[in-house]
């Protein structure tokens, strides 16, 4: 049997990028289609640490709360001898950090990736698209028009073969995904040749409040975990093992944790997941051609060490979500799309430089010495909170205006030189801002600006006590599509009096400074108009509706 079909973007992929990409596209009330060859969801921790950035990704996509109740924080690191109870070394693999009005979730979560995508799934289903399983892309060819997709959808009797017509396509397939091998696209980098067996086990006797580790990463190496499920460890095993063995038969798995730990006081049981991975570390040249996009894995693969993984995937599928959103409601130029390689190339590519030194690092350190610490550390860069697009052809900024480095010189995409300390600027996550007072309802519950954040629409915050500048701001937002954008006047703290003439979205006074404070908005006599896009980005600084309508006009 055959069929034939049409959608605007058909996303190949049932992953986290390929959830996050399908749960932009849906929120801003796009036609599409996720499909996924495997007959089941997959199991397993995998990506389990959620990253601050990835967190505020979350808040955008509506999912943060319910991520949110069912992660746990990290634990300590305990390093142990061979038969050793009491542990040689106790540390944290990042430090805890006190959350700040601008950042408040400054620390790392661990949450298994198949609760993570089963999470964005039941939202996905809210909104009326459900991941088709026994769903598998055969072949694609690009069109002037758009794409056809050759597709072959499975059941217990037969397979029927269905041609999907797409004005768009995106590869989230992973590593062997059939998009990026069609697509022709360069997939440079290594193959380790050790293998890392991973899954999770049921175990008693061990603390749960802390990560366990013998050995050495890149050698004889045991490390258990505790999950978000009471009783449940997480497990990684590596060394010159028959790794089929290992595989395959539970006893002999357990015996070798046995005999790599020297340790009997603590209970093994039933092997909940098991799989494998060997070190490949590799990525595109280009993350899209014409009208095929890649991301997550299928654009790069890396270590797990740092953590950055699914981070960066999700980041891929909602750079490119709201992108996608705009060109295929007309509101923005097919151009606009060449910015999500511009964009993420150079920022995935310091990941996975950075992701690399830090495996090595590790896979070389023993449990002595302070080489053994300091290659578990991960530094606040892996948090993610200074990655940044200040290069970006699509950002404006008025206020400070960006020097490209020389050709010699690498640009700073994770904030590693200081970003994060330097005055706010376009291309940089947008802070958060609590205790903002809705002039409208002085009584009620103060709010703050990542409540009013969202991954449909562009966020003008309008700093200023001008109400003739506000209002001609508004006058200029009227211009554009009616729910393109959302505007926010926050007049600075100590303002006793509102013109009830400013109808903005949103009027409220910054009572604590947390809003002038992060924006490094020091004089509201002078209007300063922030742009925040909906992936969470500092857009836009400038000072007058002119600068705001140029802004936009970047995207045509």
């Amino acid at each position: 049997m055959s069929s034939k079909a049409s959608v605007p973007v058909l996303i190949v992929g049932g992953g986290p990028t390929a959830l996050a990409t399908a749960l932009t596209l849906a929120k801003n009330g796009i036609s599409i289609r996720i499909i996924q060859k495997d007959d089941h969801f997959h199991i397993g921790q995998r990506g389990a640490g959620i990253q601050p950035r990835t967190l505020e990704y979350y808040n955008l996509l509506g999912v943060l709360p319910d991520i949110w109740e069912r992660s746990i924080p990290f634990v300590p690191i305990n390093m142990y001898k061979v038969g050793g109870i009491e542990p040689i070394k106790t540390f944290n693999m990042v430090e805890v950090e006190e959350d700040t009005p601008a950042i408040p979730h400054n620390n790392a979560r661990i949450l298994g990736q198949a609760i993570q995508e089963g999470i964005m799934r039941e939202h996905l289903e809210k909104l009326g698209v459900r991941v088709e399983l026994n769903t598998e892309l055969r072949t694609y060819e690009q069109r002037e028009d758009g794409v056809v997709a050759h597709v072959v959808k499975k059941s217990r009797d037969e397979e029927i073969l269905e041609m999907i017509q797409c004005d768009w396509l995106i590869g989230a397939d992973g590593a062997k995904g059939v998009v990026r091998k069609q697509l022709g696209v360069t997939f440079l980098g290594e193959t380790y040749s050790e293998h890392v067996i991973f899954g999770e086990i049921e175990s008693k006797g061990l603390s749960p409040g802390s990560w366990h580790m013998w050995g050495t990463f890149g050698g004889a190496f045991v490390g258990l975990r505790p999950t978000e499920t009471e009783g449940i460890f997480s497990f990684f095993v590596g060394g010159d093992f028959d790794h089929d063995k290992l595989m395959s038969d539970r006893d002999s798995l357990v015996q070798y944790i046995r005999d790599q730990t020297g340790r009997y006081d603590f209970e093994l049981g039933k092997i909940v997941f098991i799989s494998d991975w060997r070190p490949n570390i590799r990525m595109v040249d280009k993350f899209s051609v014409g009208r095929v996009f890649l991301a997550g894995d299928a654009a790069h693969v890396h270590s797990p060490a740092g953590g950055q993984g699914l981070n960066t995937g999700i980041q891929d599928g909602v750079n490119l979500g709201w992108k996608l959103a705009l060109v295929v409601k007309n509101h923005a130029s097919p151009s606009l799309l060449d910015t999500y390689t511009t964009e993420r190339l150079p920022v995935v590519a310091y990941m996975l430089k950075m992701s690399t030194n830090i495996f090595q690092k590790t896979r070389a350190a023993g449990i002595t010495g302070e080489d053994a610490e300091e290659a578990w550390k991960r530094g606040g860069l892996l948090k993610q909170l200074g990655i940044n697009y200040r290069w970006s052809p699509i950002v404006r900024d008025e206020r400070t205006p960006y020097v490209h480095p020389a050709d010699t010189q690498p640009i700073d995409v994770y904030g590693a030189e200081g970003g994060g300390a330097c005055i706010l600027r376009a291309g940089d996550r947008a802070p958060d801002a609590p205790c903002l007072v809705d002039s409208r309802q002085p009584d009620a519950e103060p709010t703050k600006l990542f409540r009013i954040f969202g991954v449909t629409y562009h966020t003008v915050l309008v700093f200023s006590s001008d109400a003739t500048q506000i209002r001609a701001v508004l006058d200029a937002v009227k211009e554009y599509p009616s729910g393109r954008m959302k505007t926010v006047a926050i007049y600075p703290q100590g303002t006793s009096t509102i013109p009830t003439s400013v109808n903005t979205d949103y009027v409220v006074t910054d009572r604590d400074g947390h809003a002038y404070n992060g924006y490094n908005v020091t004089d509201a006599a002078t209007t300063t108009i922030v742009i925040v896009r909906p992936d969470g980005v500092v857009g836009g600084i400038v000072f007058g509706v002119e600068g705001l309508q140029k802004f936009f006009q970047a995207y045509h």
